[in-house]
């Protein structure tokens, strides 16, 4: 199900909020995390397991964690931008 919720946002151009993710990120997301555009003529497509998705350049992927301080690979940490909302007392 999570493939197919992924396929129509790509193609359509939508945001996908993943949540409550750990530090083991799916196989299935990492042609999607490292942009792995397929430019042929004008269109352009990314493959997601063996389908070969139209790409939409306003689809957007936003995971979040509820990890205090996440160790992610350094690939995943290199093609994306971390930002930590921690709220602290002072």
């Amino acid at each position: 199900k999570m493939v197919m919720v992924f396929e129509q946002a790509i193609a359509a151009g939508r945001s996908v909020l993943v949540e409550h993710m750990e530090e083991t990120i799916d196989a299935a997301l990492q042609p999607i995390i490292s942009r792995n555009v397929i430019k042929r003529g004008d269109s352009k497509s990314i493959k997601l397991g063996d389908k070969e998705i139209k790409y939409n350049p306003s689809f957007r992927l936003v995971m979040q964690t509820q990890l205090s301080n996440p160790h992610y690979r350094p690939e995943i940490q290199a093609e994306c931008t971390l930002i930590n909302f921690t709220v602290t007392e002072q």
